[in-house]
């Protein structure tokens, strides 16, 4: 059960790179300026920039689990046993990243939601914006290279199935059975008669 790097498709990896910039980026590019000083309800405000973790209070939340599902997607994927563990990990990935990144576009379509004074748009939040639609994208195609394991769909082969035999349709149980055996050895047995 150790890690084989080998393991890992395209959306794994796209989801992997993303979790990283993103946890990169919340913690250490500033994401929300508050324009000069001023004062808002009584209180004095400097002009500051505040990283994605101090200047997103709920949404930061979202942000970390994103992260955290997409790192155990990573690890899932090239430690699994069984694709069952890897396939919910995608998916979950897959929301996470689209919330977080509907969350971050109400963010930049209204970045002083709630907080007093001018706010203002730093580069932060573009980047992670950039990283969750990377994680969400990512989700996604690990979701689709998962439910088709050659990364294309072929066509199923289809079987002629042959005629029923007449009266097959009377006979059950255990009649049906020997009825079966009986005529697959060459010598057809009557059970009851025709009517």
């Amino acid at each position: 059960m150790g890690f084989d790097a080998g393991r890992l498709r395209r959306g794994e990896l796209i989801a992997g790179v993303g979790a990283t910039v993103l946890l990169v980026v919340l913690f250490f590019v500033p994401w929300l300026g508050h324009g000069g000083a001023g004062e808002a309800h009584g209180a004095r405000i400097a002009a500051a920039s505040l990283n994605g973790w101090h200047s997103l209070t709920y949404v930061r939340w979202v942000l970390l689990i994103s992260v955290a599902i997409s790192v155990a997607l990573v690890l899932f994927t090239a430690t699994r046993r069984s694709p069952a563990i890897p396939i919910t990990c995608s998916i979950f990935t897959s929301v996470l990243g689209g919330l977080s990144s509907l969350l971050l576009i109400f963010r930049l379509i209204d970045p002083g939601a709630g907080q007093p004074g001018a706010t203002t748009a730093k580069p932060g939040i573009y980047f992670g914006l950039l990283a969750s639609l990377l994680i969400a994208y990512g989700g996604y195609r690990s979701m689709r290279a998962e439910s088709s394991p050659f990364g294309d769909t072929t066509a199923v082969e289809t079987v002629a199935v042959a005629p029923a035999v007449p009266g097959s349709a009377e006979l059950t149980g255990s009649a049906a059975a020997s009825h079966t055996e009986s005529s697959s050895a060459g010598q057809p047995r009557r059970d009851h008669e025709p009517a």
